[in-house]
């Protein structure tokens, strides 16, 4: 990767300095950048040379220097290193209390995009976080871009932005006013938009519940899925003390919102029959679903296995399961919920997303699914023939 460098083109992988017309104008011209021994300069080397040079500059003009400023002295990279480079940054923000008051899953996110920083620019690791600026960092953006992937590019960018915020905000970064790695007019990826019919549903249940598995217990968690619209991690550790007066209380794990909706009626009847099987083994747990294998907790890794294993065997039946994914579960639920007719806020009030989020969710394919539009014009008709009232209210 080349990034952009102040001052700096590349040919052919190959760092020169290229001075603006004024600089010319001032007796600086263009030359290779190299060592004495011929060897060009890494792009970290470039990147140091660029930010001495800088730094040159700015000193001439406060000290009133004359116009035509001495060219600046290639100079190697400097041996020492960086006051504080980008590598330091990443790992004091990575355990600081900010970060590691996260859930796991968050913090090994953040760790993973930090690890695609290191690796696809090694010298951009090692280089002072100082030397940063906007083009440097729009630069790295659209190169991770054109070879990782949009989703890839704005995550890792989004994690720089947020370990020098912190930087700055911790006196680490003394000199940086701006954030480099903010306001880049980055592309948002397109959302997963994928949620399961009723029929593609009932395959999986029929699947998990049939000979080669029979495994009733996965199938209830289907149907956990799907009609409480929580995630994962809050299904696998639901209690059964969270069940109360017919609804259920959960306050989740990523985000700390709070739901009280009540029980459907379909997974009531899964709970029902699951507590019965539970009597008949004499088990006792504090869990709403088990893994009926080990009448233990479900296992993160264990459940996602089985899921994975059931999900492929439907799809030989019904062949586009293969795109389905278990985090789907939860958009179904959200997606089923608008099909039947309820308002954004309604449905926020059981999946605890953000209005936001459900919007992001339900935008990409509910406009022109034909079950919304019936429904939105069967309510207009009942509004207009109930002699609906058009008048503005002022």
């Amino acid at each position: 990767m080349k990034v952009k460098i102040k001052h700096i083109e590349w040919r052919d992988g190959r760092p020169r300095f290229k001075p603006g017309p004024g600089l010319r104008e001032k007796g600086h011209r263009p030359q290779d950048l190299k060592h004495p021994n011929g060897r060009w300069f890494t792009q970290g080397e470039a990147l140091d040379w660029s930010n001495e040079f800088v730094r040159a500059l700015t000193a001439a003009k406060a000290e009133n220097a004359p116009a035509a400023l001495p060219a600046v002295k290639i100079l190697p990279r400097r041996k020492e290193p960086a006051v504080y480079p980008l590598s330091k940054l990443m790992d004091e923000w990575l355990k600081s209390p900010r970060v590691l008051s996260k859930a796991t899953a968050t913090i090994r996110d953040y760790k993973q995009k930090a690890r695609v920083l290191e690796t696809h620019d090694p010298d951009l690791w090692a280089s002072e976080v100082l030397a940063l600026d906007q083009t440097i960092c729009f630069g790295l953006y659209e190169d991770l871009w054109t070879t990782r992937g949009l989703a890839t590019a704005r995550g890792a960018l989004v994690v720089l932005g947020m370990a020098i915020k912190w930087g700055m905000r911790s006196g680490r970064l003394k000199g940086m006013s701006i954030n480099p790695a903010r306001d880049l007019d980055m592309q948002q990826p397109d959302p997963r938009a994928r949620f399961l019919t009723k029929e593609e549903f009932n395959c999986l249940v029929e699947t998990a519940e049939g000979k080669k598995f029979r495994r009733v217990d996965l199938a209830d968690m289907l149907f956990c899925g799907v009609w409480t619209s929580q995630r994962q991690f809050d299904r696998l550790a639901l209690k059964q003390s969270a069940f109360r007066n017919g609804r259920f209380v959960l306050q989740q794990h990523k985000t700390g919102a709070i739901v009280n909706p009540p029980v459907a009626e379909p997974y009531k009847v899964r709970l029902d029959a699951a507590a019965e099987r539970r009597k008949v083994k004499g088990i006792i747990s504090p869990y709403a679903h088990l893994n009926e294998g080990t009448w233990e907790q479900w296992n993160a890794y264990t459940y996602r296995n089985l899921f994975a294993d059931v999900r492929a065997v439907a799809a030989k039946k019904m062949p586009s399961l293969k795109t389905v994914m278990e985090k789907d579960l939860r958009a179904t639920g959200v997606t089923w919920m608008a099909l039947a007719g309820n308002t954004l806020p309604q449905i926020c009030a059981v999946s605890g997303h953000s209005m936001q989020g459900a919007h992001t969710i339900l935008k990409h394919y509910l406009a022109l699914h034909p079950e919304m539009a019936t429904t939105a014009i069967g309510n207009l008709v009942t509004w207009y023939e109930g002699g609906g009232n058009s008048d503005l209210a002022i």
